[in-house]
C-alpha cells in the first residue's frame, strides 16, 4: 500500500512536472517525467512536445487544476492520478471534457509517467468513444462542422479528425512514415497509430534485413492491414493495397511474415489495438 505522503511528495509532483514543462515547452523536463517504452514516451517520440498539450488539457486554458482522485493499481506497481481543471465560472462543479488521468509507475528511484488519457480514470477514452461524440456532436450543430472549442480537441485527437505532424527524428524507417501518413490521410486514431508503430518496430526488432525502396509500400500496405484489423475497420486487403498502388501478390506474403514473426493468431491484441481499454476499480488512497 502507497501512503499517502509518497502520492503527494514524490508521484503528484511529477505530474505537475510534466503540466510546467508542457507549458514552458521544456523538451529535456518533459522527457524526464516519462516512462522508457512506456505509451506516453512513445507519444513524445512519434509526435513531440505539443501533443501534450492536447492530451494534458493545458490547451484548455484554465489557470488552475485540482485533483480529483489517486488510484493504486497492481499491488501498487501503478498510481493513477486523476485532475481537472475546472472552469473558472463554475470552480465546484466540472464535467468530463475537464478531467484527465495520468498513470504512474515506478522507475529506479523515482515515479514516471506511463501513460496519460484525456478522460476520467474509471472511464477512459477510447477511440469507439472517441467516434462516437465527433458523431453526436456533428450532428448537433446546425451545419455538421464539430465545434472550435478546446475540448473537443483531445476526442477529435483520440477519434481521428485531428492529426498531428510526425516529430522530427521520430521515424526510424520510410516504411514507417509511409504507413504512418498514410494512415493518418484516413483518420485513423491516436492509439491505432501507436499500435502500428509498435507492430513495426516490434517485427523489425527481430526482421533487421535491410528493406530494399521498391517494396517499401508493400510493407506499409501490410502494417496497415493488420493495423485496421486491431482497430476492427472492415476493409480487405485488396482496398488496403489500392492506397498504396500495390497489389495482392506483394501485399499477402508480408501480411503473412509480420504475423508469423510476431507470433500473431486471429482477433485483438493488446499491444497492438485501441479497441481495449485498462479498466481502473475505484479505490485506494485519494
Amino acid at each position: 500500500m502507497i501512503d499517502q505522503e509518497t502520492v503527494w511528495n514524490k508521484i503528484w509532483p511529477v505530474v505537475e512536472t510534466m503540466i510546467q514543462a508542457t507549458l514552458g515547452e521544456d523538451e529535456a523536463q518533459l522527457r524526464r517525467c516519462l516512462l522508457p517504452k512506456g505509451q506516453a514516451a512513445e507519444i513524445y517520440d512519434t509526435f513531440g512536445l505539443h501533443v501534450f498539450d492536447i492530451l494534458l488539457k493545458t490547451v484548455l486554458g484554465r489557470s488552475g487544476l485540482s485533483v480529483t482522485r489517486a488510484i493504486e493499481t497492481d499491488k501498487g506497481k501503478y498510481v493513477h492520478m486523476e485532475y481537472v481543471w475546472p472552469d473558472a465560472s463554475n470552480p465546484e462543479g466540472y464535467t468530463a471534457a475537464d478531467l484527465v488521468a495520468v498513470k504512474l509507475k515506478r522507475y529506479r528511484t523515482e515515479w514516471r509517467v506511463e501513460s496519460i488519457n484525456p478522460a476520467a480514470v474509471d472511464l477512459p477514452l477510447t477511440e469507439a468513444r472517441a467516434a462516437a461524440i465527433l458523431m453526436n456532436t456533428s450532428e448537433l450543430t446546425s451545419n455538421g462542422v464539430l465545434p472550435a472549442e478546446a475540448w473537443i480537441l483531445p476526442v477529435a485527437l483520440f477519434g481521428g479528425a485531428l492529426q498531428i505532424n510526425l516529430r522530427e527524428g521520430g521515424v526510424r524507417e520510410a516504411v514507417e512514415r509511409e504507413f504512418l501518413l498514410g494512415m493518418q490521410s484516413r483518420g485513423y486514431g491516436l492509439l491505432s497509430l501507436l499500435g502500428a508503430r509498435r507492430l513495426w518496430r516490434d517485427f523489425r526488432a527481430v526482421e533487421k534485413e535491410q528493406i530494399q525502396p521498391q517494396n517499401e509500400k508493400s510493407w506499409a500496405a501490410a502494417v496497415e492491414f493488420l493495423a485496421s484489423e486491431q482497430a476492427v475497420r472492415q476493409i480487405s486487403q485488396a482496398a488496403v493495397g489500392q492506397f498504396y498502388g500495390v497489389g495482392l501478390p506483394a501485399i499477402l506474403p508480408r501480411i503473412r511474415t509480420i504475423k508469423q514473426t510476431l507470433h500473431l493468431g486471429d482477433g485483438l491484441h493488446e499491444r497492438y489495438t485501441a479497441v481495449q481499454s485498462e479498466q481502473v476499480v475505484l479505490g485506494g488512497a485519494e
